[in-house]
């Protein structure tokens, strides 16, 4: 698995790639031959971007996922200007499931706009949250954040609930710890790890603020070996067969 930038990770399976929420920063050089699904979570502009069209050049073997609040006409018309065939895009939103040969996907909400991916493969879970937190901001009436709170456990209700026997933990989740909350980034990603059975949990969301991370573990230490922070662009790990996460320095 590989850092890329804001929200975006690219996380390898022996049988294909998987990139979520990719807008800009440099990719890997990845095998053409091996398939490439790419997320989009939702809409916003850090969250989603028309040049994920033109991996298709490099990567003829790309699916798309995107959030059905993405303007299917924005895609058509990007297509059409960068002069390439109209890729095989899955349209998606909370409630739906599709299943590939490498894995099996279903969206959840967002306490913003757009989805949340879990993700079934080779007996492992993964969840990118997207926009999906508790986003408890100090500025506004005490009545919208507490609605706001019981929007998000709700959907991590619904998230606990669709984990079953055997696959009844998240091996990997990658969530938002935005610092434009103030003393509220760490809020959300608390709130999930204490509801829902994590085994490995990553930030992302940070604006380049990778400082976040070791703050969240200094007020948190009991999360340590389960949250991992991220340090810079670029940053890989490992999950070993044991189950544990290597940074590759």
């Amino acid at each position: 698995m590989q850092f890329i930038f804001h929200s975006s990770y690219l996380v390898e399976l022996p049988g294909a790639y998987l990139l979520f929420d990719y807008y800009q920063g440099e990719l890997p050089e990845l095998d053409p031959s091996k398939p490439l699904y790419v997320f989009a979570s939702h809409a916003h502009y850090d969250h989603f971007s028309s040049v994920i069209f033109q991996l298709i050049r490099k990567y003829p073997k790309t699916t798309y996922i995107l959030s059905d609040d993405i303007p299917d006409r924005l895609c058509r018309e990007a297509v059409q200007e960068m002069g390439i065939d109209p890729p095989e895009i899955r349209w998606i939103r909370p409630g739906i499931e599709y299943t590939f040969p490498e894995f099996r996907v279903e969206a959840f909400g967002s306490t913003d706009q757009g989805v949340s991916f879990l993700i079934e493969a080779g007996g492992r879970v993964l969840f990118h949250a997207g926009d999906l937190n508790d986003w408890c901001w100090t500025n506004v009436q005490r009545s919208r954040n507490i609605s706001m709170q019981q929007r998000y456990f709700a959907e991590l209700e619904n998230l606990r609930a669709a984990l079953r026997e055997g696959l009844d933990k998240i091996d990997l989740a990658m969530l938002p710890m935005d610092p434009v909350l103030g003393e509220g980034q760490f809020q959300g990603p608390v709130e999930f790890l204490e509801r829902v059975r994590v085994r490995h949990a990553f930030p992302m969301h940070m604006w380049e603020r990778y400082s976040a991370g070791e703050e969240f573990l200094s007020k948190y230490p009991e999360y340590r070996g389960v949250f991992h922070p991220i340090h810079r662009v670029g940053e890989r790990f490992t999950l070993g067969s044991d189950g544990k996460f290597t940074c590759e320095k």
